[in-house]
């Protein structure tokens, strides 16, 4: 009996510490019953460290049974050795369906892609690959998938390496952002690109300026002299064939508008005499234009400006072929090239940015007040602050008299401060008698925006005040984000955190380059009036206007429409999906002392329309 006691105690040792802290057991020194105990002893470690696995390993098998996100084994080969349910679920193929068949891989037109060589290099090098791939369900769909493999056990001389897979469904999120792309580089009538590659093009052009090829060109052709009058059905693909058969490859063709067309002849093709070389372009379009069966019913006329003589950013070169563009509506010829010394700067403007500096100093500029209505509710819900300036001799002038002046200098950034100190007391006073709805939205400009000082001296004056942020929108032109990206990121995050609502401002004209919605931290845009203007008349601006509307719902981002002036274009926004409206139709900007009588008629506005 000692004996076999003896042998239990060793096979007991063997199995619980391994051969390495087996030893003898003698039975003529050590009692049978001490055998025994050692023997039950070391039993019951046993059989507690193997319930320990078993339970921590039906643990680990429900929670994979219960993920919402497909997990699988794959073996060195990535074929598949096990699934749960969340796979089964959203592939549509059963488990002995996929057992040992490999990860189907596709690309996103649904044509097989075989990346399984980068992902085992991947494995064997940083134990981990993660990626979004495609792949079809049981029933031929293509889906994106966002694929993640660790490894759970690597390949020793024994045993193959093993691996987990996880991976969710992002097909909708990767639909959203084909069609943001799309919108974003696409114009829908000509199938030509839109004005944010024109802009990103003519901006890479900026850059890529050498010794060789120091010179290139802006053409802007516009078709008719008002975009409201244009013809109806009028075939915008065969015209924007006409017009690019005319140009030599590499030439680049956009829309810009709805009846202006950009024209970029990039450095690598500008001939040394590079104005004859525009114009002779440009009367061949034109001759394209005569010679195409809708001629008679347009007007076209291009202006022509030259880097670097007309300008040395892309805004410049921009307003130049555009005031080019003006002077060709009202010439002999309709092509005209810009030159700046012939169109110096009127004595008129020198003028009034001499008096814009008197004008604040004297206290001469003005708010006024224009507010913002829920649609669904017919309650104010906001007002932005519209600059207004009382010049003793001229009259009351508006912005567009003076804000263009005032942002070519230092004055734009003290007009700003004034604006932003008028508004804090307005807002006080609005708060203690209860007149204040939602928040006020202050315009920025870029000079402003980019001072070092920016933000705290507007969290400085709002302390003053006894403010808070959270009381205010801050409103910003997106081409204020393309001057420097990376410190407008970094500035926009930091209003963000102090308690700012972000507004981007005018979406919808100019460069509206999407993914600023996508890397800047705004809360809201606001659909440009031009757009507005021409819901009733054109179907171009109505699906572009509603497709901005869903796409700001798909980014979970506010809406308002400004400049809606009658209530047909109030009701084809509420019908868009836009709830928050800006006009006219509602009211014009009003002075603080009329915001009561405007607050006490809100409940009717545009009621029969929108209700």
């Amino acid at each position: 009996m000692a004996q076999l006691g003896r042998i239990f105690c060793t096979a007991t040792l063997l199995l619980v510490s391994g051969p390495a802290f087996a030893f003898p057991v003698s039975s003529s020194t050590v009692p049978f019953y001490v055998l025994l105990l050692i023997f039950v002893v070391l039993s019951l470690s046993l059989w507690f460290k193997l319930h320990r696995a078993n339970q921590v390993a039906s643990q680990l098998h429900n929670f994979i049974h219960q993920h919402q996100d497909a997990v699988c084994l794959l073996d060195a080969e990535l074929d598949i050795q096990q699934v749960n349910p969340a796979f089964c679920r959203i592939t549509g193929f059963r488990k002995e369906q996929v057992i040992g068949q490999p990860l189907r891989v596709f690309n996103s037109q649904g044509e097989p892609e075989d990346i399984a060589y980068t992902i085992q290099k991947s494995l064997l090098k940083r134990q981990f690959w993660h990626g979004d791939i495609w792949s079809r369900k049981a029933n031929q769909q293509v889906f994106a998938l966002d694929l993640s493999i660790s490894c759970l056990r690597p390949a020793t001389k024994s045993k193959p390496a093993l691996y987990l897979a996880t991976f969710a469904d992002i097909s909708t999120r990767k639909m959203n952002e084909l069609e943001l792309r799309r919108v974003n580089t696409k114009d829908p009538g000509t199938r030509l690109p839109n004005r944010a590659v024109f802009m990103d093009y003519l901006e890479r052009e900026l850059q890529s300026v050498t010794e060789q090829h120091p010179v290139f060109a802006v053409m802007i052709l516009q078709l008719n002299s008002d975009a409201d009058n244009m013809p109806q059905n009028l075939p915008l693909v065969e015209l924007a064939t006409a017009i690019r058969s005319q140009l030599p490859t590499g030439v680049l063709l956009a829309r810009l508008s709805t009846n202006e067309f950009g024209i970029l002849l990039p450095a690598y093709l500008a001939s040394q005499r590079l104005d004859l070389h525009c114009y002779r372009l440009a009367r061949q379009v034109m001759t394209a234009l005569e010679r195409s069966t809708v001629e008679p019913a347009l007007t076209p006329a291009m202006g022509i400006a030259l880097y670097p003589n007309d300008g040395h950013s892309y805004d410049q070169l921009l307003r130049s072929a555009d005031h080019a563009l003006q002077r060709a509506r009202s010439a002999a010829s309709p092509i005209q090239l810009f030159h700046q010394a012939s169109l110096p700067r009127s004595s008129d403007s020198f003028l009034l940015e001499q008096e814009l500096q008197s004008a604040l100093e004297n206290q001469e500029i003005r708010l006024s007040f224009q507010p913002k209505l829920c649609v669904s509710s017919n309650r104010v819900t906001g007002l932005e602050a519209l600059v207004r300036w009382q010049h003793p001799q001229r009259g009351l002038l508006l912005p567009a008299q003076f804000l263009s002046i005032a942002a070519e200098s230092d004055s734009i950034i003290h007009l700003d401060h004034m604006v932003l100190q008028q508004a804090c007391e307005h807002v006080k006073h609005w708060n203690n008698t209860g007149l204040m709805r939602g928040r006020l939205a202050l315009n920025i400009a870029s000079r402003t925006f980019f001072q070092p000082d920016f933000l705290p001296y507007y969290l400085q004056q709002l302390q003053q005040h006894n403010l808070q942020p959270e009381q205010f929108e801050l409103e910003l032109d997106q081409t204020i984000l393309e001057q420097q990206p990376e410190q407008s990121k970094r500035i926009l995050h930091s209003a963000k955190e102090a308690g700012f609502f972000l507004v981007l401002d005018r979406f919808g004209s100019g460069l509206s380059a999407l993914q600023h919605l996508r890397d800047y931290s705004f809360d809201q845009i606001k659909i440009d009036g031009s757009l507005i203007q021409k819901l009733e008349q054109s179907e171009l601006d109505r699906n572009l206007t509603a497709s901005l509307i869903r796409i700001a719902g798909y980014l979970q981002l506010g809406v308002v429409a400004c400049q809606v002036e009658n209530e047909m274009q109030a009701y084809l926004l509420h019908v868009m999906g836009c709830e928050t409206i800006q006009g006219h139709v509602f009211s014009k900007a009003v002075l603080p002392s009329e915001l009561a009588t405007v607050i006490a008629r809100e409940s009717r506005a545009i009621r029969q329309q929108t209700g």
